[in-house]
């Protein structure tokens, strides 16, 4: 079945706004319980849909100015990566594949920023042959709930002082990308491994909380200078990862290369001037991971028993 999405007059009735609200308030009486809640009613056949003023106004929008809408009103508001889903979902219901509408979304509001929502939804009507004619539904802002969520879901990869991505998030990341490596070559990825030359002797001497600034600092240059898609991670102790996607040895190299001038020209207070010493891969097909941290920490090692502040691969 194909969700009506045209927005032509002739699909919608010819009524007055007052007429739409005194419809409105009937269907309002039907739900008292639901006054806190946004609610639709959608009258398939004519692709005319009515809502509370609840609704209406968590978008920004005076319902007395609006009009009589069609459904496409709602789609054309959708998140782009949330419409697939959003319409998968009712069509699957339309169809009488599942007992109710039930998703969770992104909509624009009026003035351009998102809003989540819970819409759950169900056919109430339909006609002799099972064809829709009415599906009405409730929903629930849930922004407030999804900020919580996100916070506590960023608290749980990230690692308290440096602010990236933590060790169990770098297994995580890892895993993906080698099964996405291993399916399509040309998503390969490189992996650059490092840790801040003498930083026992810089925890001695300065203090350790001049040795946690040192792997803030650290953190942050690299979150700075990162590219789009670079996923940085902190291992453990002084030790970080820099997670390339779609990245050669060859080029991981050159980013190597600029990360270690960076962090050389990088000026902490009381420390001073850092290094590091690094070592870079690129995946190879069928390692484990294993096989590919042990080889990325054999050459870092490398680098150390080579004077520091130098770079293997």
């Amino acid at each position: 079945m194909k969700i009506k999405q045209d927005s032509n007059n002739e699909n919608l009735r010819d009524e007055s706004m007052e007429e739409m609200i005194i419809e409105n308030d009937q269907f309002l009486i039907q739900f008292p319980w639901a006054g806190n809640l946004g609610q639709w009613k959608w009258y398939y056949k004519e692709n005319r849909v009515i809502f509370n003023e609840k609704k209406s106004k968590q978008l920004g929008y005076d319902p007395k100015q609006i009009g009589p809408i069609g459904f496409e009103f709602f789609t054309s508001k959708l998140h782009p990566d949330d419409f697939n889903k959003v319409m998968d979902n009712m069509r699957n219901h339309l169809i009488g594949e599942t007992n109710a509408y039930e998703v969770e979304y992104r909509i624009q509001h009026k003035d351009g920023h998102y809003l989540w929502y819970y819409d759950r939804g169900t056919v109430t009507k339909r006609d002799s042959v099972g064809k829709p004619l009415i599906i009405e539904g409730i929903v629930f802002d849930i922004t407030e709930s999804k900020l919580v969520e996100n916070r506590l879901r960023e608290l749980s990869e990230k690692d308290e002082l440096t602010n990236v991505y933590n060790r169990r998030v770098f297994y995580e990341r890892m895993e993906k990308y080698m099964d996405m490596a291993s399916s399509n070559p040309e998503d390969t990825f490189s992996l650059i491994m490092f840790d801040i030359d003498y930083f026992k002797k810089i925890n001695d001497t300065y203090g350790h909380l001049a040795g946690d600034e040192c792997l803030r600092q650290l953190a942050n240059l690299l979150k700075a200078d990162k590219r789009l898609h670079d996923q940085i991670f902190r291992y453990g102790g002084e030790e970080f990862f820099l997670l390339l996607p779609r990245t050669n040895l060859s080029e991981s190299i050159l980013v190597a290369k600029r990360i270690h001038q960076l962090i050389y020209e990088m000026e902490i207070p009381k420390v001073g001037h850092i290094t590091v010493s690094m070592g870079v891969v690129e995946y190879m097909a069928n390692e484990t991971l294993d096989q590919l941290i042990t080889r990325v920490d054999d050459l870092m090692y490398d680098a150390k028993k080579a004077g520091r502040n130098t770079i293997k691969y």
